[in-house]
């Protein structure tokens, strides 16, 4: 049995050591004391207190690396903010992937690092390079692993192969590093690839940065497909603006070119008759046709101004008869409106009045007509109608087995009808005329909405 004096001294040695304890000294022990009773004890709680310091130094390494994986968590997801982002704000690809090949090569630490786009099949052309020498440049990309199997839905790996030796001793002084493939993706296709050279084997277990490279892929993959149908829609664009421009040269200074060389016709006929007086009047009707065939194309050239303006769609009609009229004395014209009041959107307009104007072309060229009628209709429920028709030699046989002349006109005023979603037909028997009928609908947002309400 132990003295009160030891027990005193033992139990004021824990106090002390307690203290130590709460004041986070977790490296504190006590003595052991020589009594055998008290020196079980003392080697207990000494034993509990490096229990107590490793599990401190543990949790403390554990918080340690969850601080360290939510820094980079918050990285990757700032990055992927910047990505998103500058996806949304640049309007050129190719200094977008500049950028974030820049940032790649920083979150790894590569030694080079090269970005590359398809521009064919199985071609790829250099966008951008850092921190290699030019020599690499010339040389092909790394790629992914082929997937024949891939689909849309699939997400085509990160990809580390070895770095050739002749590269690295060329290149890296024979340093010994790991090529790693990143590939710009858009639904299963392979559109470009980064190329990062890094330390060997350094990439084997950083899932986070795979993770984040494979959704960095992904998302400049939206964008570099984005920009490639942006540059097939330009294209498309462009040819359908080369078609415009082709139908109104037709439509317009074609045609005025065509009363031109066909009142220097009359001219000539004139000239042979004697007839000084009738000379001088043809000569003042093709000066006026010049003068209108130079408005035109200056019209032409100031984007296509609609030759509908602030007047109404008859009224512009009725000034195409007029010219028609001028053009073909020996044809009778007659227009019956029934077009309502209702203001329809330019381009409508002006697939109507080229229809209108090309039909009267053809009457002129090719029926041999003494009269044509030219009908407008409208009704309140949206459907419009629009006939043109001559008493002429119809369609002939010879046109039925060589339709290529009749050519463009009727091409042309198809493709009118077809912009409005409109439909137009030509019919036509050998002497019976000709009726050129063009249809289409159209109601105004609300009126259409209107409607629908009223059938409900």
């Amino acid at each position: 049995m132990y003295s009160d004096v030891k027990l005193t001294e033992f139990l004021t040695t824990l106090h002390m050591w307690t203290q130590k304890i709460r004041a986070g000294e977790l490296a504190a022990r006590i003595p052991v004391f020589p009594e055998s009773e008290l020196s079980e004890l003392s080697q207990d709680i000494n034993f509990v207190a490096e229990m107590l310091e490793s599990l401190s130094r543990d949790a403390e390494i554990q918080l340690q690396r969850h601080t360290e994986h939510i820094a980079r968590k918050n990285k990757s997801q700032k990055t992927l903010y910047d990505v998103v982002t500058s996806i949304n704000m640049s309007r050129n690809v190719h200094e977008l992937l500049t950028h974030f090949l820049h940032t790649m090569k920083e979150l790894v630490d590569a030694r080079g690092a090269v970005v590359f786009l398809e521009t064919k099949k199985n071609t790829y052309s250099l966008i951008a390079g850092t921190g290699i020498e030019s020599t690499l440049k010339d040389k092909p990309p790394f790629l992914p692993e082929s997937m024949a199997d891939s689909n849309e839905q699939q997400t085509v790996p990160i990809r580390v192969v070895a770095c050739p030796l002749q590269i690295s001793r060329a290149i890296f002084d024979g340093e010994r590093l790991s090529v790693l493939v990143i590939p710009l993706q858009y639904r299963g296709k392979v559109l470009g690839v980064y190329n990062l050279y890094i330390e060997e084997d350094k990439f084997k277990n950083d899932g986070e940065n795979r993770e984040l490279f494979t959704s960095m892929g992904r998302h400049l993959g939206i964008a570099v497909e984005k920009a490639r149908l942006d540059e097939e829609a330009k294209a498309l664009s462009i040819m359908r603006e080369r078609t415009n421009i082709a139908n109104e040269l037709h439509d317009s200074l074609a045609q005025t070119l065509a009363s031109i060389r066909y009142q220097v016709r009359v001219l000539d006929e004139t000239i042979h008759q004697g007839d000084e007086a009738a000379a001088w009047q043809e000569l003042e009707r093709i000066e006026s046709t010049i003068d209108e065939a130079h408005t035109e194309l200056r019209a032409l050239i100031a984007h296509f101004r609609l030759p509908i303006g602030e007047r109404s769609l008859t009224v512009s009609v009725e000034q195409v008869i007029e010219r028609f009229k001028q053009d073909s004395d020996d044809i009778q014209v007659y227009l019956q409106k029934e077009w309502p009041d209702t203001m329809l959107p330019p381009q409508i307009e002006l697939q109507v009045l080229r229809v209108i104007q090309e039909a009267l072309t053809n009457v002129r060229k090719h029926s041999e007509a003494g009269t044509v009628r030219v009908l407008m209709r409208g009704d309140g429920e949206g459907h419009y109608a629009v006939l043109v028709e001559d008493d002429g030699i119809g369609i002939t046989d010879l046109q039925k087995q060589n339709p290529a002349g009749e050519h463009v006109g009727i091409s042309v005023m198809q493709d009118r009808a077809n912009r409005i979603g409109g439909t137009l037909t030509v019919d036509g028997e050998p002497g019976e005329g000709v009726q050129v009928r063009f249809e289409f609908d159209y109601l105004p947002d609300g009126a259409q909405e209107s409607v629908q309400h009223e059938m409900v």
